[in-house]
């Protein structure tokens, strides 16, 4: 299973919950490998300027998004978070999803399946924000639901904490901690 950590700072709120919801896989039997973009140079996808991936299904742009295609095409569980920015996901997760274009066109261009089972693969998605407003999430979760879509998975659990602001606030949020490493259970379980 991929843990994707999507956030704009090591260590931060989201990624802190991701590594909890990890240890939470990893307890119920999964290997696990975490992915921070922060980490990886991911530029921006260049369709339909380029019609390549349009054409081949395969993206011609050379930089660290090559390596990722075949894990996400590999693997039957994604775990991703990220901090919500302005309603949204932070730049190098929007990079992330926006470079999947080539996946999308093998599915519904070409008619290929994506991944070694027919069935869908399954998610998580953790997302934490400043605000205690309940629509802050939206646009971010709809944004990831879609990408997950386009890749064949489904949207299994979500966890959404608000009210973190500073780097650590997620820490005075036991039942935060506590719930991400039980859907990291729940999910590699399918409960």
């Amino acid at each position: 299973m991929l843990g994707i950590a999507g956030g704009t700072r090591r260590g931060g709120n989201s990624e802190t919950l991701l590594e909890r919801a990890l240890a939470g896989a990893r307890d119920a039997g999964a290997d696990t490998e975490l992915i921070s973009l922060l980490d990886l140079s991911i530029n921006p996808c260049i369709c339909p300027q380029s019609e390549d991936c349009m054409l081949t299904g395969v993206c011609t742009v050379l930089d660290d998004m090559q390596g990722l295609y075949a894990k996400l095409r590999a693997v039957d569980l994604i775990y991703i978070a990220f901090p919500v920015t302005f309603r949204g996901v932070p730049a190098q997760t929007k990079a992330l999803y926006d470079r999947t274009q080539p996946l999308w066109i093998r599915k519904y261009v070409m008619g290929q399946q994506l991944r070694g089972s027919e069935e869908a693969g399954r998610a998580l998605i953790i997302a934490t924000a400043d605000r205690d407003d309940p629509t802050e999430f939206d646009g971010a979760v709809q944004a990831t639901r879609s990408w997950l879509v386009s890749m064949h998975f489904l949207e299994a659990e979500r966890l959404l904490v608000a009210g973190v602001v500073r780097p650590n606030d997620v820490q005075d949020k036991p039942d935060s901690l506590a719930e991400a490493f039980e859907l990291g259970v729940r999910l590699v379980r399918g409960d």
